[in-house]
């Protein structure tokens, strides 16, 4: 059984698939999605346990993503993994999130986020 279900929202072909492969290789169950269209149709088969957000996403922004997901499943959790992150707790996009990662990550450390997100997520449910 894996550890968790996984879906990764991210552009870029062969960042997604390094992601997936890695995270795959961990023992977590992944999908995959290129924008918050496809991520939309992946939740509506089945919903996750945790989201792998990038911020610069095509037709939508991944803040504004995981703000509407936020609001339709509380209870995933959200690790936003891109370029752009600032670090800065006290922007108020950060709260969207329950943790955020810059690129490029180390893999373990990708995998120990992952981890943290999920436990996190998991506590929400109850």
């Amino acid at each position: 059984m894996p550890l968790a279900d996984i879906i990764i929202v991210e552009d870029n072909p062969a960042i997604r698939e390094a992601l997936a492969e890695y995270l795959l290789d961990e023992g977590f169950a992944v999908r995959t999605a290129s924008d918050g269209t496809a991520l939309d149709l992946l939740l509506q088969a089945r919903t996750a346990d945790t989201l792998i957000l990038d911020l610069n996403l095509p037709h939508e922004n991944g803040y504004a993503i995981a703000k509407r997901v936020r609001q339709s499943f509380p209870a995933i959790g959200v690790l936003i993994l891109s370029a752009r992150v600032k670090g800065d707790p006290s922007d108020p996009q950060a709260a969207l999130a329950d943790l955020q990662l810059a690129k490029p990550v180390a893999p373990g450390a990708l995998a120990q986020a992952v981890r943290q997100v999920y436990a996190l997520a998991r506590a929400r449910r109850g």
